[in-house]
């Protein structure tokens, strides 16, 4: 049995048939197959669409180059033309061009203003479009130029918004700007320091509101400060002191009795105390010297118009000025000192078109075009000028003896110089910027520093700013010099601007730098004795 058990053995049914793996090997490669021409098909298609991609793409890149390559043209134009802005209002430097396989067209505008540039621009915006194909870019870049009228040396630093002897300080909710115009465009900075030149001197709190400023540092030599810091002005001296404005004396009107003024006075008038009284309108059509010997009240309600000539408000005491309104005319002018305190409350003084807030824009301040200079705030040694209220006060303050302080809701334009600057509560301060259109002390590059960078001598004095020293270093600098309190009218009495046809004459000419400026010299002298 066991025998027959082992013989038995099991065998493969016949009915079922043995699995060829042949099969399954041509599905997969038709399957591979059906997908490498899809995926070749999708290359080739991939291809032929790519083909206007990349082309655009390189438009768009030989665009760009191109519009770069017009902006330098226009730039390059303009610095080997001395005719470029009459050239630009006839359309001619602007007109379109050819550069490689583009076309171009620029605009150029002043990039203060927005404006077209003018002889005194200081900087341009030039934007370039270059068209290649129907695809346009656009290259923009800003340009500081040199002006083609000679800019003036202000040699009382004019170029400031605040300068103090020792200290500034912005309190509360306080605000110091720019004032610029509504047109945009970039801004200059606000030049701010002390004579001291540590920056720490001006101080800011958290609430207290500035815009672009630049604090001046002076003696940098003796700091490694590396590269220009950011926000500080380096200078490599100290800085000169400023005198405060000359006060002309009373030669009549002496009198020993109390004056009480209810009308137009006809004289000077030099007395133990003044009092305006409210309500009183004055009209002054030439210069006027009030001088009071102890205080000077100016009441509520009184109307001052400065028609012609200057008008000097001057106390030895307190010059008390409240709720009034004092509007000086283009030909006028408005000379106010408090000897021991000058206090202006609500009310508004200066310009004729700036006593009140009528004349605001709708950014808040000023047109631009509104000059602070004929009116002049100062005071004597050790006083203080307060401002308060909701005065509205549109002047220069020339008051390096004096501790000034702007609060409340004083809306002040102009420039501050004095020895102690305080701006709190609301109060808000316009202060034109650095904007080139004169050179000043604090410029680190100028006709007023020598090789070495240093002040020339000639400015080193106190009484630079008087007329004979005025006369007397625009001669030797062979450059229009000016004083922060003078008007544009002032500065035209002192220098004959040499007419641009004259010096386009002399460069046409074929003259060397030396000989133009002898020729310079000739000119002004003959001019100077036909005035």
């Amino acid at each position: 049995m066991a025998t027959m058990r082992n013989r038995i053995h099991h065998r493969t049914h016949p009915r079922v048939p043995r699995r060829d793996p042949r099969g399954a090997a041509l599905v997969l490669v038709l399957v591979a197959l059906a997908i490498g021409l899809m995926m070749v098909a999708t290359f080739l298609d991939g291809r032929r669409e790519s083909v206007p991609v990349s082309a655009r793409i390189s438009d768009a890149a030989q665009a760009r180059r191109t519009a770069d390559s017009g902006l330098e043209l226009i730039f390059s134009s303009i610095l080997a033309s001395d005719d470029w802005i009459d050239e630009l209002a006839s359309g001619s430097l602007d007109a379109p061009f050819e550069i490689a396989d583009g076309r171009c067209t620029a605009r150029v505008l002043d990039a203060m203003t927005n404006l077209p540039p003018t002889e005194g621009t200081l900087r341009i915006r030039i934007a370039c479009t270059a068209d290649i194909d129907g695809l346009a870019m656009i290259a923009e870049e800003t340009f500081d130029i040199s002006p083609l009228i000679e800019r003036p040396l202000d040699i009382a630093f004019g170029e400031t918004a605040l300068l103090a002897e020792s200290q500034i300080r912005l309190e509360d909710d306080a605000a110091l700007l720019a004032w610029t115009g509504s047109s945009g465009g970039p801004s200059a900075p606000l030049v701010v320091g002390t004579l001291g030149g540590d920056p720490h001197d001006f101080s800011v709190t958290d609430a207290a509101i500035t815009a672009g400023c630049e604090v001046v540092m002076v003696d940098a030599r003796g700091y490694e400060m590396g590269e220009d810091p950011a926000g500080i002005r380096l200078l490599p001296d100290a800085l000169p002191a400023i005198a405060a404005p000359a006060i002309p004396l009373a030669r009549e009107g002496r009198t020993e009795a109390a004056v009480v003024i209810d009308d137009t006075p006809e004289t000077d008038i030099d007395a133990p105390s003044i009092r305006i009284r409210a309500g009183t309108r004055i009209l002054i059509e030439g210069d006027r010297i009030l001088h009071s010997r102890g205080d000077f009240r100016i009441e509520s309600g009184a109307t001052i118009e400065v028609a012609r000539g200057t008008l000097v408000i001057d106390g030895d005491g307190l010059v008390s000025i409240k709720d009034a309104e004092i509007a000086v005319a283009p030909t006028g002018r408005l000379l106010i000192r408090g000897g021991r305190e000058l206090r202006i409350d609500d009310g508004g003084i200066g310009p004729s078109e700036a006593t009140d807030r009528d004349a605001l824009t709708s950014a808040g301040m000023l047109p631009v075009d509104v000059d602070p200079k004929p009116v002049n705030l100062t005071g004597g040694p050790g006083s203080t000028i307060v401002l308060e209220g909701d005065a509205m006060v549109t002047a220069v303050v020339i008051a390096p003896d004096a501790k000034i302080r702007v609060e409340d809701d004083v809306l002040l334009h102009g420039r501050i110089v004095a020895d102690v600057i305080e701006i709190g509560g609301h109060a808000v301060v316009y202060a034109a910027p650095d904007d080139g259109s004169v050179v000043g002390l604090t410029s680190a590059q100028g006709p007023h520093r020598d090789e070495e960078g240093d002040l020339l001598d000639v400015l080193q004095t106190e009484d630079r700013t008087s007329d004979d020293a005025l006369e007397t270093i625009a001669e030797e600098l062979e450059t229009p010099v000016v004083s922060l309190d003078e008007s544009n009218e002032d500065t035209a009495r002192r220098w004959r601007r040499i007419p641009r046809e004259v010096r386009r004459g002399w460069r046409q000419a074929g003259l060397s730098r030396a000989e133009i400026r002898m020729k310079r010299r000739e000119w002004r002298l003959a001019h100077r004795r036909d005035s």
